[in-house]
């Protein structure tokens, strides 16, 4: 035995002398799991629905549960070639997040130059994702901290599949970058296409995001009758009372910003979107339905282990299918956070959100507009005008 293992050291220091001169592979991943409670969460039929309270093991609550592998290889002059290959999954039922993919939450392969930036293809996030996602409240505690159903998409809840993705090197504080998701259809370039661009500035305590993200709708029909079908992005993006209705427009378009500042143990943040959803031939609404959603937040780092998060932000819909009392949402989260270490997290989040007005339901009929807190009401949607949801658990980083 001790013969086999001397003959083996050698061709196994070759084995690791190779991999490391070509490059490095790196196996990462969190596992996030809680227990939560949710207020009035709607059970039953469209139209019909009822209120209860709900409590059980859910996961990714501050940030979700995924394992991916990412790797880089040097090809000499600053130029490497890259891929990351990363699974969500639920941690509560061991099952595949994303509508099961095996890699659903990105899988993109490409080169990168330190000059010049990288050049990606595969599933990814938009360069909205990439630029304002960092200045908005949802760095810091996940879905919590998402707008009303994520209507922004600032928590990262869209991917584009089919796309090629350009993110330029950091030039004195400033990078930008661009997305364009192919349709996949035959005769045209536009159906189910996404697009994006974006843009970031840091510079000491200050840091800067902007983005506008447009995607088109494939619906053929009115006799269609599966909402949401657009470009490779429908991992949940209309399940919620929030935009429901919309899931049948020609088309989504979001612009949006927001900034921070770091005052020592404080940060500080603002950000605003307008998101419209535009009509087409076989829409269940008519005309251009728009949001327009500002937010603040803060984190307090009370202690090098201990922080503190609040945030607020407001909604208002407007030209909502001539509806003349349009929906308006206040959404409040707060968070505690404890860090045993750098990989192991305690937390204690909580949302609340208020609705009023009108807005309409999945079959675009107008109804009261109900709450449905952050991105976290998505698929649990409230049937009353207020929604409360509160999690305590631990995440874990690998």
């Amino acid at each position: 035995m001790m013969k086999h293992h001397l003959l083996c050291a050698p061709v196994l220091l070759t084995l690791a002398g190779t991999a490391a001169a070509q490059g490095s592979a790196t196996l990462y991943g969190i596992a996030d799991a809680g227990i939560t409670y949710r207020s009035n969460e709607r059970v039953g039929k469209t139209g019909a629905y009822q209120g209860h309270s709900n409590v059980g093991v859910t996961t990714g609550n501050l940030s979700g549960s995924r394992w991916g592998l990412k790797g880089r290889e040097d090809l000499g002059n600053g130029l490497s070639a890259i891929f990351v290959l990363e699974d969500g999954f639920d941690i509560s039922n061991g099952t595949s997040g994303q509508s099961g993919r095996l890699f659903g939450r990105q899988a993109f392969v490409g080169l990168a130059d330190q000059h010049f930036g990288s050049l990606t293809m595969g599933r990814q996030y938009t360069s909205l994702d990439d630029f304002v996602g960092p200045v908005a409240p949802v760095s810091q505690i996940g879905g919590f901290g998402a707008h009303p159903g994520d209507i922004d998409d600032l928590d990262q809840t869209t991917r584009v599949d089919n796309s090629i993705k350009y993110t330029s090197a950091n030039y004195n504080g400033l990078t930008f970058g661009a997305l364009y998701g192919f349709g996949g259809q035959a005769g045209s370039l536009k159906r189910k296409n996404t697009w994006s661009v974006g843009a970031g500035y840091a510079n000491g305590p200050l840091r800067v995001g902007v983005g506008y993200e447009r995607s088109d709708n494939s619906k053929t029909g009115l006799d269609d009758t599966t909402y949401g079908k657009w470009q490779g992005t429908y991992d949940g993006t209309f399940n919620s009372s929030i935009n429901e209705g919309f899931a049948s427009a020609q088309s989504q378009q979001v612009v949006a910003a927001g900034a921070t500042w770091n005052f020592s143990t404080v940060q500080v943040g603002v950000n605003y979107s307008n998101v419209q959803y535009k009509a087409g031939a076989n829409s269940l609404y008519s005309g251009t339905a728009k949001f327009n959603i500002a937010g603040v937040f803060g984190m307090w780092n009370v202690q090098p282990n201990t922080h503190l998060f609040a945030s607020y932000s407001y909604t208002r819909g407007s030209d909502v299918d001539n509806l003349d009392d349009a929906a308006q949402y206040h959404n409040v989260s707060v968070s505690a956070l404890y860090d045993f270490s750098k990989r192991s997290t305690v937390y204690l989040l909580a949302g609340y959100q208020h609705a009023s007005g009108t807005t309409l339901d999945a079959l675009g009929r107008p109804v009261a507009a109900t709450a449905s807190v952050s991105d976290k009401g998505n698929g649990h949607s409230s049937n009353a005008q207020s929604q409360a949801i509160v999690s305590v658990g631990l995440r874990e980083k690998f």
